[in-house]
């Protein structure tokens, strides 16, 4: 989330950045964000397409050009709320970047 509006950022490695960006600010009130990615499929670490969507109307698309091949460092780990090691983007700074919303639920689906 940045200024409302919520986003969905890819790091390749700190050189390469993808970014699905909502236009428009949430409303007050609840809602639901849902990001789908579409491999390419193919090689390990190919890319593909992401979406982003609120309460299932889609808001933004970005094209993934590849993707870490097996693993992320298990020093990252996956956080919620909060980015607690390096930044995934250079639009917030590094331990001051804490969501002050509420997170209701968050669900993870590998297919």
């Amino acid at each position: 989330m940045k200024e409302g509006r919520p986003h969905y950022a890819y790091n390749w490695g700190g050189l390469e950045w993808s970014t699905a960006s909502s236009p428009q600010a949430l409303p007050p009130g609840p809602h639901t964000v849902r990001f789908e990615f579409a491999y390419d499929g193919g090689a390990p670490g190919s890319g593909g397409t992401g979406r982003l969507f609120v309460d299932d109307a889609g808001v933004g698309e970005v094209r993934i050009p590849r993707t870490h091949p097996f693993m992320y460092s298990a020093d990252e780990g996956v956080d919620v709320g909060t980015d607690n090691e390096t930044t995934v983007t250079e639009d917030y700074v590094e331990g001051d970047n804490e969501f002050t919303g509420k997170i209701n639920k968050v669900t993870i689906e590998a297919k």
